[in-house]
């Protein structure tokens, strides 16, 4: 069974975008005045200050750049099946990390259509083993806020999102009937010991 070693990574996953915007400072830092001491001079008969001409600053993009497949991608597209391998590797990953690996999955974003359909499978098979169920549902949540938009227009990945839906319907009963059954042994032994 895969048990979340960062506690608070996945419940920070679904609430990153929260983080990002609270985190944010509130003014641009500013660099100190450097001291006259500081100033560079030309070395002539008469010194001059040397004046640096500032190049224009280029704005960051929203999105940080990514050259190549990382390892989490190419363990969906190696498709072995190890979900437990995968879900071990996710939880190790940072947090914004994985965000962005969430992320960049599907083919707008610089990912592909088997890297959806990829994980979609791994989402199935996670859903099957019926362990880390809080876990994946926090990797299903952000999976579904970044890639919907692709996955409404593919044919073929509503139907496999319809057979992730059935699953998890299939796995809530089971964990809501697991839960009933320890309320009712609680309270039997509750009454039992007075």
């Amino acid at each position: 069974a895969v048990v979340s070693t960062q506690s608070t990574g996945w419940t920070a996953l679904c609430n990153l975008d929260v983080i990002k915007k609270r985190n944010k400072p509130k003014a641009p830092p500013t660099a100190p005045k450097a001291a006259p001491f500081f100033l560079q001079t030309t070395k002539e008969l008469v010194p001059k200050f040397v004046v640096e001409e500032k190049a224009p600053e280029e704005k960051e993009s929203s999105k940080p750049l990514r050259v190549g497949e990382s390892d989490f991608q190419r363990m969906l597209l190696a498709n072995t099946g190890n979900t437990q391998e995968i879900l071990r590797y996710m939880d190790s990953m940072p947090t914004p990390m994985l965000d962005l690996e969430l992320q960049s999955l599907s083919p707008s974003d610089g990912g592909s259509h088997e890297l959806v359909e990829g994980f979609l499978n791994f989402l199935g098979a996670a859903h099957a083993l019926r362990t880390s169920f809080d876990l994946v549902q926090a990797y299903t949540n952000v999976f579904l806020k970044y890639n919907r938009q692709y996955l409404m227009e593919t044919a073929s990945l509503r139907e496999k999102l319809a057979e992730l839906r059935n699953l998890h319907k299939d796995q809530w009963a089971d964990l809501q009937r697991r839960i009933q059954e320890v309320v009712c042994v609680t309270n039997f032994l509750k009454n039992v010991a007075l």
